[in-house]
C-alpha cells in the first residue's frame, strides 16, 4: 500500500440476504465504477500535473478497500467479487436480459439464479440420492465451477489492499470444543467444556497474501486452483439455508488452524496498561478432536452472524486498540450493505406447540445475531467509522423496497424482473450514498491534498442538517459515475405464469416427496400407508404452496 498521500481504509461487509444478493451485487457494480473511472481520471492528472496536487482537478486522495466479509447470500457476492478483481467488471447500465454481459454479479445473481433452475431434480436423477434440501442446488454449484474459470486479465486495481482479506462465515455443525480450566474438588474434571459453531473461512488475495498469518493464500492468476475452489466451497456453504439448500461439507488442513485464532479478551490490568482489552490466541481443546485434517459439516452462516461486521473491523484496526470514530480523525470504516435491515421482529407467538416451536429457533438466530457493542455506538450519531448501505426508493406508492423480499427473501428467484430491479435500485443506492453519506468533514487529514478549488467547489460540497461545517466526499463520483442512476419501475409478477410454477413445482415434488418418505422411514407399514395418502394428496400440495405464493405476492404488492 502506497501512503504518499492521505489515505482512507475500507472494508466492506455483506449481510445475508437470500435472492436479495442481485441488491448487494448492484451496490458493489457501482461502487467498483465509482472507484474504476476515479482511479483512472487520477492516473491521468498524476500523468499531466504529477505530485502538484494544486493543479489538480479531481480529488486526489486514496482509498483502500483493506477487507471483506460476507454471511449467506452475501458471501457468494463476496466470492464473486474476489474473483472477479483481477478482471473486467463492466458496469449493467440498461436491462440486458439474457444477453451475454462481462459481469459475472449480474449473470449469477439476475440472469441464473431462478425459480426454473431451483426446481429442477438433477441433484435426485440417481436413484439412491439422499433428499438434502427442497430445492435443486445444482444451479449453485454450476455457477461456483464457472466463478472458478473466470480467468485474471492483468488487470491491477490501485485501491484494492495487497494482501486483501476475505472472510466468509460458516455455521460449523460439528463445532469446535473448548474447555475452561478451573479449580475444583475433582481432579478428574478439567473444566468447563463448551462447543464454539460461529465459525469463519479466512483467504487472503494478492502477492503477498502468502503474509497474512492463517489465511488460506489466493494467488491473483489462480494457479493455485485448488483454494479458489475452497473459496467457493465456502461461500457455498455459507448461503446452505436450511431446509431450502443442501449442507456441505469443508475441510482444513488440520485443527490447528484454530489456534492462529485471535480472540478479544480483557486485560488484567487496565490502569497499567491503558487499555481495556488485547488479543490473544486460544488452543481448542484437542483431546475432543483427531489428528490431521479437521473435517466438518456446514449450513448458512447467517444463523449465527448476519453480519460479519466484527471480523473486518479487526482487519482494519490491525495492532491499533480501536477505529477512530470522530469525524474529524476518521480515518478507515466499516461498510455495511445490508438488503434488510429492519427486518426483524419483537412479538409473543401464539401459544400453541408450531408456533413456540418456530419462535424458538427464531429467537435463538436474534440472539445469536444481537450485538450490545454495535447498538451502543448507533446511539451516538457523531461516529465516523461505520457506515449503512440499506435499500431505499423515493416513491411512497410500494409498501417495501426490495422486489426479492417476498417469501422470506425466496421471492427474487421466481421472476428475472425482480432480481433485475433490486440490482438496479443497489447501483442507485450506492450512488447517492456516495454522494450524500459517505462523507467527512471537510477538516478532516484525508482532504490536506486538495486544492483550495477543489476544497470551494459546490458539486463537491456534502451540507447535512443540523451541521455548520462543510462535508467532503470520501469517494467522489467521476466520468460515468456522476450520470445518475434511473430508479427502476415496480416489477409484477404475471398472473399467467402461475400455472407453469405450478407445474414446475408438482414435477420437483413428485420426485422429492416418494424419495424423502421412502428414505426416512423404516417401519414398512407406516412408509407404506405414508405412499398411499401422498398417491391421493400428491396434486393439492403443489396448489397449496402456489396458493401460498399467490397470496404472499399479493399481499407485497407485486400481482
Amino acid at each position: 500500500m502506497e501512503n504518499k498521500l492521505p489515505h482512507f481504509e475500507i472494508g466492506l461487509v455483506m449481510a445475508g440476504a437470500v435472492s436479495a444478493g442481485a441488491y448487494t451485487s448492484g451496490v458493489i457494480d457501482f461502487l467498483f465504477e465509482a472507484l474504476d473511472q476515479w482511479y483512472e481520471q487520477k492516473s491521468k492528472q498524476e500523468q499531466q500535473y504529477g505530485d502538484d496536487f494544486s493543479q489538480w482537478e479531481i480529488p486526489p486522495h486514496d482509498v483502500f478497500i483493506k477487507a471483506m466479509s460476507g454471511a449467506s447470500a452475501g458471501a457468494i457476492v463476496a466470492a464473486i467479487t474476489a474473483s472477479s478483481l483481477y478482471s473486467d467488471i463492466t458496469p449493467v447500465i440498461g436491462y440486458p436480459l439474457n444477453n451475454p454481459v462481462r459481469n459475472k454479479l449480474y449473470e449469477s445473481w439476475v440472469q441464473r439464479i431462478d425459480v426454473s433452475e431451483l426446481l429442477k431434480t438433477q441433484d435426485l436423477e440417481n436413484p439412491k440420492a439422499p433428499v438434502l434440501s427442497f430445492l435443486d442446488p445444482t444451479i449453485l454449484n454450476d455457477l461456483g465451477e464457472d466463478v472458478l474459470k473466470l480467468k485474471s486479465t492483468g488487470k491491477k486495481r490501485p485501491y484494492i489492499d495487497d494482501p486483501f482479506e476475505v472472510y466468509l462465515c460458516i455455521t460449523n455443525l460439528r463445532g469446535v470444543p473448548y474447555v475452561i480450566k478451573s479449580q475444583g474438588a475433582n481432579s478428574s474434571i478439567k473444566g468447563h467444556c463448551m462447543v464454539k459453531h460461529a465459525d469463519f473461512m479466512h483467504f487472503a488475495i494478492g502477492d503477498k497474501s502468502d503474509e497474512v498469518e492463517g489465511a488460506i493464500a489466493l494467488n491473483p492468476d489462480k494457479i493455485d486452483i485448488g483454494n479458489w475452489k475452497l473459496l467457493v466451497d465456502s461461500a457455498l456453504a455459507s448461503s446452505a439455508f436450511p431446509i431450502g439448500f443442501p449442507p456441505r461439507d469443508l475441510k482444513r488442513s488440520s485443527i490447528d488452524e484454530y489456534e492462529k485464532r485471535k480472540w478479544e479478551i480483557p486485560v488484567r490490568n487496565p490502569t497499567l496498561t491503558g487499555t481495556c482489552s488485547e488479543y490473544r490466541c486460544i488452543s481448542p481443546d484437542k483431546d475432543l478432536l483427531t489428528q490431521g485434517s479437521y473435517e466438518f459439516v456446514t449450513v448458512d452462516g447467517g444463523i449465527i452472524s448476519n453480519e460479519p461486521i466484527e471480523l473486518v473491523r479487526l482487519a482494519l484496526r490491525g495492532n491499533q486498540q480501536r477505529n477512530p470514530r470522530d469525524g474529524e480523525q476518521a480515518n478507515r470504516a466499516t461498510l455495511l450493505i445490508d438488503p434488510f435491515p429492519n427486518d426483524v421482529g419483537a412479538m409473543n407467538p401464539k401459544n400453541n406447540l408450531l408456533n413456540i416451536v418456530s419462535r424458538i429457533f427464531q429467537s435463538f438466530i436474534n440472539q445469536n445475531r444481537f450485538k450490545p457493542d454495535e447498538l451502543i455506538l448507533a446511539l451516538d450519531e457523531d461516529v465516523y467509522s461505520r457506515f449503512l448501505i440499506a435499500p431505499e426508493r423515493s416513491d411512497n406508492g410500494v409498501k417495501k423496497p426490495l422486489a426479492c423480499g417476498s417469501l422470506n427473501a425466496f421471492g427474487g428467484f421466481l421472476s428475472q424482473e425482480f432480481r433485475h430491479h433490486d440490482y438496479m435500485l443497489g447501483r442507485r443506492n450506492c450512488q447517492r450514498f456516495l454522494q450524500k453519506y459517505f462523507v467527512l468533514p471537510a477538516s478532516n487529514p484525508l482532504f490536506d491534498s486538495w486544492s483550495e478549488a477543489l476544497r470551494n467547489n459546490p458539486q463537491l460540497q456534502v451540507e447535512k442538517e443540523g451541521e455548520q461545517e462543510i462535508f467532503l466526499p470520501i469517494i467522489p463520483l467521476i466520468g460515468s459515475a456522476k450520470k445518475e442512476v434511473n430508479l427502476p419501475p415496480w416489477p409484477k409478477y404475471q398472473k399467467e405464469n402461475f400455472k407453469f410454477l405450478e407445474k414446475q413445482i408438482q414435477q420437483r415434488i413428485q420426485v422429492l416427496v416418494p424419495r424423502l418418505i421412502n428414505q426416512s422411514i423404516n417401519d414398512y407399514f407406516t412408509r407404506t400407508g405414508l405412499n398411499v395418502l401422498w398417491f391421493f394428496k400428491r396434486g393439492s400440495l403443489a396448489k397449496m404452496l402456489r396458493n401460498i405464493i399467490k397470496d404472499n405476492l399479493g399481499k407485497y404488492g407485486q400481482l
